[in-house]
């Protein structure tokens, strides 16, 4: 089952309290499609039925199959007005308009919820009631219908919580934690392996130049230190210039290290300059 499946199977199995509550539920269903509701969730059809029924409409009821998935049709009829007076009747008509016309990406995936209406003054309603919920859609066209959506993880959260969906939310939340642990994870790894890279190009670098002027009056006439260092660079090629620090005796900090290496390096480049 998806992800978009299991919330609205969450949905279904709500109660609201309030009447004017139950009623801008079924306004949000039937709303979205006009009255026709064609869902695979038997408990989505049964909530929506009896919301309907309640609300004083007809239903007109079918199953069928559509290859081997089990599809449960509702035609719905109801002819009474609707207007949203609070939070709380925004909510139950978005709860409605999702149940009938709404999508969730999987918790493992980019977010993005929508909602979509086969007219436009649907449209404006559900804008309405997002703004009632202190919630800013975006909103598009596609083809022959009109689409509110959110993007952001936050907002996303946000409105689930304001549909009532709290176990959908918790795994969202769960799954969006789990992947952010990832993106981290793989960008510390990343960082690493760019450093290591760095500092074996350095090492790289560092013992081609010991190797040129190893040999040389200049380089026999170079203070110990500075020979030592050469030959930890000699040993340890995969090691940074504070470890390659730590080793000499006494230690030396990075700066002091680079500072030995300079001197190597000047030799190297007026070694390189005769030749």
């Amino acid at each position: 089952m998806s992800f978009t499946s299991e919330i609205k199977t969450q949905l279904a199995s709500l109660e609201s309290k309030r009447k004017s509550d139950k009623q801008a539920e079924f306004c949000g269903i039937f709303a979205v499609n006009d009255g026709i509701l064609r869902t695979g969730s038997r408990d989505v059809a049964l909530h929506a039925e009896k919301l309907c029924l309640r609300s004083g409409g007809v239903v007109g009821r079918a199953f069928f199959r559509n290859g081997t998935k089990a599809v449960y049709g509702l035609d719905m009829r109801w002819s009474g007005e609707f207007s949203i007076n609070d939070r709380n009747s925004a909510a139950a008509f978005l709860r409605g308009c999702f149940i009938a016309g709404g999508y969730v990406s999987e918790p493992d995936s980019p977010a993005h919820i929508e909602i979509t209406f086969r007219n436009v003054t649907s449209y404006e309603l559900g804008m309405a009631a997002f703004e009632l919920c202190n919630i800013v859609p975006k909103g598009t066209i596609k083809g022959s219908r009109f689409v509110l959506y959110l993007k952001d993880a936050e907002h996303v959260s946000a409105f689930l919580v304001t549909l009532g969906a709290i176990r959908g939310v918790l795994e969202y939340e769960n799954a969006r934690i789990v992947r952010e642990g990832r993106r981290n994870s793989n960008r510390v790894i990343n960082c690493d392996d760019a450093n290591i890279n760095k500092t074996l190009s350095a090492g790289s670098k560092q013992i081609e130049m010991i190797n040129a002027v190893r040999g040389s009056i200049a380089y026999s006439n170079l203070p110990d230190g500075v020979k030592e260092i050469a030959e930890l660079r000699l040993a340890n090629p995969e090691l940074s210039l504070t470890e390659l620090g730590e080793l000499c005796k006494p230690c030396v900090s990075k700066a002091g290290a680079a500072h030995r290496f300079a001197k190597i390096e000047k030799i190297y480049k007026d070694f390189t300059r005769k030749s």
